[in-house]
């Protein structure tokens, strides 16, 4: 049967903040004007001693400055109420009722009280030790998709999804198309992330429903059944004439009466300033009779009727009728509830449990290349999967495999062989057109078919060349909470060149956003890496803290606190050292596998050289210490099986109409801005979690890069506000205690990278749906708040919907936003209820890091609308008249049978519920048109049953057998208060016809009290109880039937009482004791109110930190301890709700004698020739077994040590050892020994004694020598010597050259040739004091210098030559002079000049006028060695010639005289010409040139002269200068 429905006592929650007010912000950075334009509204919430829900979409703080003008706080009375309480609260109710309905087959007699939180009833229901991460999420998915409605602009202004403005059957009609897209994307795609947030948006207007209209003012006290469902239509909606309001004596602030209660149902109209919402919002009509919304916010509110009537708040300020809203509130959980049950019997049981995640193991989901190359990995995957599903309980398998060109097919089943064949059918082949491979389609896929909070591992050994995939993938990812692992072997294939190629950075990207690890493995390593698929199936696990990509030494905490079972540690790369410490500081080795594997507290899951998994069980609870080494990266992660886990998403605060709330961020978060954290705390009441006190941001290597306190209060859900967002990414954080005083950590393991871009989603529903062979087109807006930019626009969708995305390439400005439309095509085959997931993402081609996505659904439509309910036809009506009792009820069986049929879109799911004897279902495919005849069996204990038939397009028809309540049924049996010794019990009873005599009570299987109580509701206070106990009841109602007894169904609960003060224990004793641990015993009270022990202990004499610890046991191991030493033990017992005991028992114990440890910090503070002084501390380990410290001392290199007298333990730690040598390198040595003779490690220094000035050195020879070295030696004294310090220079050079040398030669190499170098030895102590210097100088044998470089004939005249050249480049150091020659060309002897200089220029003179000259000059050295020569050639230049020599007649004739003369003696080469005139009295003359070659003798003849003529004759010579004097002569011609 069905129980009825009862009301839960509230709880209620109360929301503190932290900060200042938004009056006193400011933003002080250089991003203010960025942060104020991107129109973020941020807020700083003032702490408040309770905190405000409001029946709006989210919670707020009523005294936050921003929102306490609109909740005027100081007016409100009772508490309030928003849609996400709304909708946790009737989640809560809903599933309560279906965990009675349906309990564990362990525990038929499966209770839970009436106000259990969502985290208790999970844990009652499926184990402490069950995480209800994924549940807890699920619901709040849907909460969060409620919450949508109020922030999304296509949402928030709409009237048919908020009910304003009298437009209530748009909302009935908006509700009724959206609820067979909520059961086909479940019935069809068990696509449940789209079903609930289908489901989220119209529970929304569901709800908006009983605070916006006038149901609850016109005297309803029930809901609106139907409401939302196919088919509903209203009884009495008023018309657009009607009056239904009247004005109210304000037109802000309360007011009562103002609905006309004849009229017919309406809501108010809702108006407000907002451009967005222009065109959207419902104008007022003027008519005067209208309602409006009401409240400050609401402009309509002053037009008649003035006033308003919503209901939304407990503040008359944002609501008129705020006396009401406990009332709607109350409706709008029932009608969710309502809402929910249809939707139960819409999908069935196994569905509903999987649209809340409910459900004990988890998804075991595997991605896999299935290349040539994975032969290896498959091989290792098949069979640890064989494992996993022979000895886990995983409920859902998923297999995607992959490879080029292909992804798939998929595999998604509850089916344990299903799974286990198609891994059995992979096979490695194939593969094409380079190394990459589909590895992001591949994970799409995966995703796809993961639920929330599954782990996701992909094995590949190759790159991905479909990268465009990979920010798509991460966004889903993240959004789903799933960590992927990449088990990465790589291969030796080439790449290719194609597509968009990602490689090992990527896929290590991939792991640090979603919190996974990247595992590169050798193909030898994959089996002993395979282990870890394994974890996580059975419980879900938290992560305590997580460190990636460290290098080098990192040392890590570890908080272990009470809520925690076991936890893992998970090193990920190669490392040398690992070693984890517990609070006693017991060390284990994670290198050390043996000792790992004999230890009966930890478990080696997984063991590699590149992987290393170990388990500690039962671990010990306070602050834990990693320390970790390597030279290669690694990362650690360390997660627990615990009752605590959060969650944590960014909000912002937006107290702008219509309903002002916490809007949650989207995608990736924004650099530089402040965020309020939306902190969901699972498990914190079962957890006894006192505080949270701070949030921290830490990069992935684990450095802090922001603390946010928090001093508020804890509860499901808070906000804490953020500090401005670092600019690199970062997980979070969150710390607080628990009740035993221990720290609690938990980390969020998807890794937040703020960017400056955002990716929002305008398209609404109806945008992103299209039926089969249709398209569609969708709007995503793009915002830049960073750098001016191109952005570059990619889409994908896991079912291939998204045909292209335009434009796919938009130009942005710095605050700019533009709009971008997906087209999706649906082939006409698709199947109605297919759901694709669209992730939308901009990529900064500017600023590559920033990058965003925006996720939505896709949804197929069916091709026509069916909106008929199948027919249900019982053949029969059962009777159970005279059994409807509890107690008689199972003596009668009954049978009904049923005809369903639906002939439009067909059947798809056949049931009945509950579930009776049998249920035999005939005649049934999924789809079918025709007759399903449907036969149940059940007793009369079974009143009301539904037989369902739901269709292809979720219309549910049934028919119901309802003979009344069965009758005596008890339910709602539980304690309502506890004592000491006493328990005070409620139950309710089913009316029955028969009267009931009494009830008996079974307390503890042990006694009986008879309670009689003849109402529908009783009490009873059980007293005389054992304190600090657990209580159980068992209640069997016993009515009168025919005169007779008669027992009923017993109901059963239990309960704690409360605590007394244990008895301390007594009677300590040492058991066993060794150098570290001592184990200890007590006897402890035989008393139920000592649950468990508190042993603590600390040192006795010396300063160390208190270790406490609790067992159940009187024996303990004290571990970590100093061997030698006293420790005081105090043992208290504690009851079951942790009540000490106000005695404790103490006593001290001893362990046993060990080794000392090493004398700390030893030191020679002083020295001198022949003394030194030695000092040291106490050991860190084992001081306490020291008697004496034993000093001793030696010169290094000599084997026999010496001792001095044993040194006393007490007292400063000091010895001055005498005599010594000076100058001496001396070993000192301090060893502590035990009592009993045993000597510990040896503490040493080396030091050495003081010295004198060391001794010159003498007989310094420099010898050997050749053109590049020569070798120094010398003769010197061995007292203080250490070594000696070599020196030289040469003339040359400035600088000084030194070596330190320790022998006495030493060879100087890499000299210059032909050069003096100058030698200096000294003699160097060991503490670095000098000799006096002992100097010797030697030359280097000489090379042939090289030729002299740019000789230029610089200078030239008629009888000099000036000439420069330049060094040699070889050897120029060689060259002490030059040999110079000027060669005359044109003469016989023909070297003009020679001389040697060691000048760079010369000047040649007394040269000849006009003739060519050679210019030769070569380098020499100082033994006379010589470089070729270098040559230069010059002509002097012209100078007026002498007069021509020894003009002479040589003969004469009548007609002609032959004259001849000589060369002039000066200058004669520059003779070009000669000019011969002649005279005669009788007047007759003449001239001749003579030219040609021209010979020292010249001779020519004049002709044509007078006979017996004397002649006057004249020679010139003509230069280029000028002419010379001329030589005369007279001659006559003959007669």
């Amino acid at each position: 049967m069905r129980l009825p429905h009862t009301h839960a006592r509230a709880r209620p929650s109360v929301y503190n903040y932290a900060g200042d007010s938004w009056a006193s912000t400011s933003l002080s950075t250089a991003r203010e004007e960025v942060m104020l334009r991107k129109e973020v509204i941020f807020c700083l919430v003032l702490a408040a001693a309770g905190g405000t829900h409001a029946f709006l979409a989210t919670s707020l703080n009523a005294s936050d400055p921003d929102v306490a003008w609109i909740l005027c706080p100081e007016q409100t009375t009772g508490v309030t109420r928003d849609h996400k309480w709304i909708t946790r609260e009737a989640v809560r109710r809903n599933l309560r009722q279906f965990f009675l309905d349906y309990p564990p087959e362990s525990q038929p007699g499966f209770n839970v009280p009436t106000d259990a939180s969502l985290t208790e009833l999970y844990h009652a229901y499926y184990g402490a030790a069950a995480s209800p991460a994924r549940f807890i999420k699920a619901v709040n998915s849907i909460a969060a998709s409620n919450v949508k409605a109020d922030s999304l602009p296509q949402l928030k202004y709409d009237p048919q999804i908020q009910g304003d403005g009298e437009d209530l059957q748009s909302l009935q009609d908006s509700m009724a198309t959206r609820y067979p897209q909520i059961l086909t994307s479940i019935l069809q795609d068990e696509a449940y992330p789209a079903a609930r947030t289908f489901l989220g948006l119209s529970l929304h207007s569901l709800q908006k429903f009983y605070s916006h209209s006038t149901w609850v003012e016109q005297g309803n006290t029930g809901i609106l059944e139907d409401l939302g469902l196919p088919g509903f239509l209203y009884d009495d909606l008023a018309d657009a004439a009607e009056d239904v309001c009247s004005a109210c004596a304000s037109s802000q602030g309360a007011c009562a009466g103002n609905v006309i209660k004849s009229a017919g149902l309406s809501s108010g109209y809702y108006q407000y300033d907002d451009p967005a919402a222009t065109g959207i919002l419902l104008p007022k009509p003027t008519s005067g009779g209208k309602c409006s919304h009401g409240g400050v916010l609401d402009d309509s509110s002053s037009v008649a009727a003035q006033g308003g009537i919503n209901k939304d708040t407990a503040s008359p300020c944002f609501s008129p009728h705020y006396h009401l809203h406990e009332q709607a509130a109350e409706l709008a959980v029932q009608a969710t509830v309502h809402y929910l049950n249809v939707l139960l019997d819409a999908v069935g049981n196994d569905k509903y449990r999987r649209l809340f995640d409910l459900y004990h193991g988890s998804a075991l989901s595997i991605a896999i290349d299935t290349t040539g190359s994975m032969v290896d990995d498959i091989a290792a995957v098949k069979e640890q999967v064989q494992q996993i599903v022979d000895s886990t309980s995983a409920e859902l398998f998923i297999l995607s495999p992959f490879h080029d060109p292909t992804v798939g097919p998929g595999l998604k089943t509850t089916d344990p062989q299903e799974f286990m064949d198609a891994v059995n059918a992979l096979h490695a082949g194939g593969g094409c057109c380079g190394i990459e491979e589909k590895f992001w389609g591949g994970l799409q896929l995966a995703l796809s078919m993961t639920p929330n909070y599954g782990d996701i591992f992909c094995f590949t050994d190759a790159g991905g060349n479909d990268g465009e995939l990979m920010e798509g993938d991460i966004a889903v990812a993240q959004q789903q909470h799933n960590k992927v692992t990449i088990i990465y072997s790589s291969n030796n294939r080439a790449g290719s060149e194609r597509d968009v190629l990602t490689h090992v950075p990527e896929y290590q990207y991939l792991a640090d956003s979603t919190g996974g690890l990247y595992i590169p493995s050798e193909k030898f390593d994959i089996e002993a890496i395979t282990p870890i698929l394994g974890e996580g199936v059975e419980s879900q696990s938290v992560d305590v803290t997580m460190v990636k990509g460290l290098t080098g030494p990192n040392d890590l905490e570890v908080p272990i606190d009470d809520s925690i079972f076991d936890f893992q540690v998970r090193l990920s790369g190669t490392v040398t050292e690992a070693v984890l410490k517990d609070i006693t500081g017991t060390a284990y080795d994670l290198t050390d596998q043996a000792s790992l594997d004999s230890d009966p507290n930890v478990e080696v899951i997984a063991y590699s050289p590149s992987l290393k998994a170990i388990r500690w069980l039962s671990p010990r609870y306070g602050q834990w210490n990693l320390h970790t080494d390597s030279s290669s990266t690694y990362s650690i992660s360390v997660s627990a099986n615990s009752t605590l886990s959060f969650m944590g998403d960014f909000s912002i605060l937006d107290p702008r109409p219509p309903h002002p709330h916490y809007e949650l961020v989207e995608g990736r978060p924004l650099i530089n801005t402040v965020y309020y954290i939306d902190i969901v705390l699972v498990g914190y009441l079962e957890s006894d979690v006192t505080n949270v006190n701070k949030v921290e941001y830490v990069d992935k290597t684990g450095s802090l890069l922001r603390t946010i306190p928090y001093h508020g209060e804890v509860d499901d859900e808070f906000y804490i506000r953020s500090d401005p967002l670092p600019e690199e990414p970062f997980y979070i954080k969150l710390y607080g205690h628990v009740g035993s005083g221990n720290v609690f950590c938990r980390l969020l393991s998807v890794i937040m990278s703020p960017v400056e871009t955002s990716v929002g989603v305008l398209a609404t529903a109806d945008d992103l749906s299209a039926r089969p062979g249709e398209t569609a087109t969708g709007d995503f807006i793009v915002s830049n708040f960073g750098l001016d930019s191109y952005f570059k626009i990619t889409g994908t969708d896991d079912k291939g919907f998204l045909t292209s995305i335009t434009p796919d390439r938009i130009f942005l400005k710095f605050n700019e936003t533009g709009t971008v439309t997906g087209h999706f095509s649906v082939a006409s085959s698709e199947i109605p209820g297919t759901v694709s997931i669209i992730t939308v993402t901009a990529q900064s081609e500017t600023q590559t890091q920033s990058v965003n996505s925006a996720i939505s659904q896709f949804l197929v439509l069916p091709l026509v609308t069916d909106v008929d309910t199948p027919i249900c036809s019982p053949s029969s009506t059962p009777d159970c008249t005279g059994y409807n009792l509890n107690g008689i009820c199972s003596e009668k069986n009954w049978t009904v049978s049923a005809t369903l049929q639906d002939s439009n879109s067909g059947l798809s799911v056949v049931y009945a519920r509950p579930d009776g004897f049998q249920t035999d279902v005939s005649a049934f495919t999924p789809g079918t048109t025709s007759d399903v005849s449907v036969t149940y069996f059940a007793s009369c204990c079974t009143t009301q049953v539904d037989i369902i038939g739901v269709d292809v397009q979720g219309n549910i028809g049934k028919c119901q057998i309802d003979m009344g309540t069965l009758g005596g049924y008890v339910f709602d049996f539980e304690a309502v208060t506890e004592g000491v010794t006493w328990v005070y019990l409620r139950w309710s009873i089913t009316p029955t016809e028969y009267a009931i005599h009494k009830y008996t009570l079974l307390i503890n299987n042990d006694f009986t009290e008879d309670v009689r109580c003849p109402d529908l509701t009783c009490y009873h206070n059980v007293t005389y109880l054992d304190a600090c106990s657990l209580q159980t009841f068992k209640l069997t109602p016993v009515f009168t039937v025919s005169g007779g007894d008669r027992a009923g169904e017993p109901a059963f609960t239990d309960a704690n009482t409360l605590d007394n003060e244990p008895v301390p224990p007594t009677n300590g004793q040492i058991l066993n004791a060794t150098e570290t641990t001592v184990t200890v015993s007590w006897d402890g009270a035989n008393t139920k109110c000592v649950s468990q022990y508190q042993i603590c202990y600390r040192p006795f004499g010396f300063t160390a930190s208190e270790v406490c610890e609790r067992t159940a046991l009187t024996t303990y191991k004290l571990r970590g301890l100093e061997a030698c030493a006293a420790y005081e033990v105090t043992v208290t017992s504690l009851s079951p709700l942790g009540v000490p005991s106000s005695d404790s028992l103490s006593f001290f114990v001893n362990t046993d004698e060990a080794l000392p440890g090493a004398p700390r910090n030893m030191e020679v503070p002083d020295i001198t020739n022949v003394t030194a002084t030695i000092t040291w501390e106490d050991p860190l380990d084992r001081a306490q077994c020291i008697d004496r410290y034993v000093v001793s001392y030696k010169e290094i290199g000599l084997r026999t040590s010496k001792a001095v007298p044993p040194v006393t333990v007490y007292g400063e730690h000091m010895v001055i050892i005498q005599p010594l040598e000076p100058c001496k390198n001396y070993t000192f040595d301090v060893a502590a020994m035990s009592k009993s003779g045993y000597l510990g490690p040896l503490a040493e220094r080396n030091k050495a004694t003081l010295e004198s000035d060391p001794v010159p050195v003498w007989s310094l020879e420099l010898g050997a020598t050749t053109v590049d070295s020569m070798a120094a030696t010398w003769q010197y004294s061995t007292a203080c010597v250490d070594h000696f310090l070599v020196c030289y220079y040469d003339d040359e050079e400035v600088g000084l050259t030194c070596e330190e040398v320790y022998d006495s030669t030493y060879t100087l190499s890499g000299l210059l040739a032909c050069t003096t170098y100058h030698v200096s030895v000294t003699s160097v102590t060991p503490s670095g004091f000098t000799s006096d210097k002992t100097w010797q100088s030697s030359d280097t044998l000489d090379l042939a210098p090289g030729t002299p470089q740019n000789l230029l004939i610089t200078k030239m005249t008629a009888h000099s030559i000036d000439i420069q050249y330049d060094p040699p480049v070889v050897n120029p150091q060689c060259t002490v002079e030059y040999d110079i020659e000027v060669i005359d060309l044109g003469a016989s002897t023909r070297v003009a000049s020679r001389r040697r200089e060691a000048r760079l220029d010369s000047i040649f003179q007394d040269l000849e006028a006009c003739h060519d000259y050679e210019a030769r000059v070569r380098a020499t050295s100082r033994t006379q060695l010589h470089s070729d020569w270098v040559t230069a050639y010059a002509s002097t230049s012209a100078e007026v010639t002498s007069e021509p020599l020894g003009l002479s007649l040589f003969s004469a004739t009548a007609s002609s005289l032959d004259l001849i003369w000589f060369r002039p003696s000066t200058n004669p080469d520059c003779v070009q010409r000669y000019e011969l005139q002649w005279s005669s009295a009788s007047g007759g003359s003449g001239s001749q040139t003579i030219s040609g070659p021209l010979f020292y003798e010249v001779e020519t003849t004049i002709t044509g002269l007078a006979a017996c003529t004397p002649y006057d004759l004249s020679v010139t010579a003509v230069s280029s200068v000028g002419e010379s004097l001329a030589t005369t002569l007279t001659a006559s011609t003959l007669c």
